[in-house]
């Protein structure tokens, strides 16, 4: 007999590390280094950013970047340094590094770096998409998990758009393997998939940019 719920067999998800991401400009203020020259880090979908004295702020400064952790190639590296920001999000924390006569500044120690499909605007929530291996034999069936960036706030999708984003069929399958994989970075927003029987409503996610995790090389 037709069943109305998702009968599913569910499959533990592996934890997808949710907080610390950041989005980078650089600061081009003219005065001495490390009080100039260095960044200003804003975390997705917050108002205000803890820095490293425990202000909350729009921005925090931090006078560099570590990039040791990231082990990608130079070429690629060159890259993300010579990014504007808009299209890459880093995630990682900031440590403390003291400097002789200036004192206290932070730096961002980088975990992950992920690079902008398309030059589409970023419209809407920052999420992590990630199967979460829910099985079912009928539809909707909410098998991805629908995870807001630097909050604690999940939720389930049933079916994902990324139409908007203008990304290639590479870039797409790209992303499928992302979700399938350690998790896809989008942005954009949730909505109702209506139906006759709204015991069978499902739950879209409608993106307008995802970004692409730099493999380590």
């Amino acid at each position: 007999p037709e069943t109305t719920d998702s009968v599913a067999v569910s499959v533990k998800n592996q934890e997808f590390p949710q907080w610390g991401y950041y989005m980078v400009r650089r600061d081009f203020r003219k005065c001495v280094s490390p009080i100039c020259g260095g960044y200003f880090l804003k975390q997705v979908n917050l108002k205000a950013t803890p820095c490293l004295d425990g202000v909350f702020r729009s921005e925090c400064y931090v006078s560099a970047i570590d990039w040791n952790s990231l082990k990608v190639s130079p070429s690629e590296l060159i890259k993300i340094q010579n990014d504007d920001g808009s299209r890459v999000i880093l995630r990682g924390n900031i440590v403390p590094v003291t400097f002789p006569l200036f004192g206290e500044f932070g730096n961002l120690r980088v975990k992950e770096a992920f690079y902008a499909a398309t030059n589409a605007p970023a419209k809407g929530t920052f999420v992590a998409l990630k199967d979460n291996g829910i099985r079912c034999i009928t539809t909707p069936c909410f098998s991805t998990d629908n995870l807001v960036l630097n909050k604690p706030k999940t939720a389930q999708v049933s079916s994902i758009d990324l139409s908007q984003t203008g990304a290639t069929q590479k870039q797409l399958d790209a992303a499928t393997s992302e979700i399938f994989g350690q998790g896809l970075i989008a942005v954009g927003k949730t909505k109702v998939v209506e139906n006759v029987d709204p015991t069978k409503r499902g739950t879209q996610f409608v993106g307008t940019q995802f970004y692409l995790r730099v493999e380590p090389k």
